[in-house]
């Protein structure tokens, strides 16, 4: 009996190295056709989720397929995050193993950019910019009331807006201060508008400081812009916008999505 349970040891051992290496296999061929595809300079990340590999193999369907790109230049953006889930992809096994694929169909593709803090910072002349999202109440006035044009966008309904929280440094009558500005994200003809809405300005020594308005215009002003993303990942069209911590995030989702040397079509 101990023979036969080390036997079965070493067999399920072998058959998760023989799953892993097809996998990494797999990954590899599907990373060197992304980066193709996407023109990048390097390969990007890939993941195939899901386990037994093998059986997903025999099938050519893949539940769940991750890339992720760093640093890619974009325009005047030099620290571009693009990333894809792919979910139900199918592909030839044959010409995958083979190393010639070129034929790849998705049940759904979530295709998202991300603009890093570091490179907005240095687009709008921000030092040590943060990006956050904010709370739900962010916009509401010191009586906590909510704009009628606002309570679609606090409630969370619409995708094509968010609430964002922006900190950094500004320099002030001559001297450099920390702010928090509120302001409103929005995608516009597949570009991201930052809209600056509220300004709170506090120095440890002082304490919260009201600006006249004319020099709080001035540096909420300086907060807004408008950003170039470039297009998302397989051309998918962007429907939505978000804040995370550190980063702007533009995406979209696209089904029955094929990808091959043409191009990508999707229906």
């Amino acid at each position: 009996m101990k023979k036969l349970v080390i036997a079965l040891v070493i067999i399920i051992g072998v058959l998760i190295g023989a799953d892993f290496g097809a996998a990494a296999i797999a990954e590899y061929q599907v990373s060197k056709r992304v980066a193709a595809q996407l023109h990048l300079s390097e390969d990007p990340e890939v993941r195939i989720n899901g386990f037994p590999f093998l059986t997903q193999v025999i099938a050519g369907n893949y539940r769940d397929v991750q890339l992720v790109a760093n640093a890619v230049q974009v325009g005047r953006l030099n620290e571009v995050g693009i990333e894809a889930d792919l979910h139900g992809a199918r592909v030839s096994t044959a010409s995958l193993l083979a190393g010639t694929a070129d034929h790849l169909t998705v049940d759904q593709l979530i295709g998202r950019v991300k603009l890093k803090a570091s490179d907005v910072a240095r687009l709008i002349g921000i030092q040590d910019l943060t990006i956050n999202p904010a709370d739900k109440d962010a916009l509401a006035d010191d009586e906590g009331n909510i704009s009628s044009a606002d309570e679609q966008l606090a409630a969370g309904t619409d995708d094509t807006k968010a609430v964002v929280q922006l900190d950094g440094t500004v320099n002030i009558a001559g001297s450099d201060n920390k702010v928090r500005v509120i302001a409103v994200l929005s995608l516009v003809n597949g570009k991201m508008e930052i809209d600056p809405r509220k300004l709170d300005l506090n120095n440890s020594a002082l304490g919260p400081i009201e600006l006249p308005p004319l020099f709080e215009q001035s540096v909420l002003q300086q907060f807004s812009t408008t950003l170039d993303p470039g297009m998302l990942p397989f051309e998918i069209t962007p429907t939505a916008v978000r804040a995370e911590r550190g980063a702007l995030v533009i995406e979209g989702t696209a089904d029955n999505v094929t990808i091959n040397s043409s191009g990508v079509s999707t229906g």
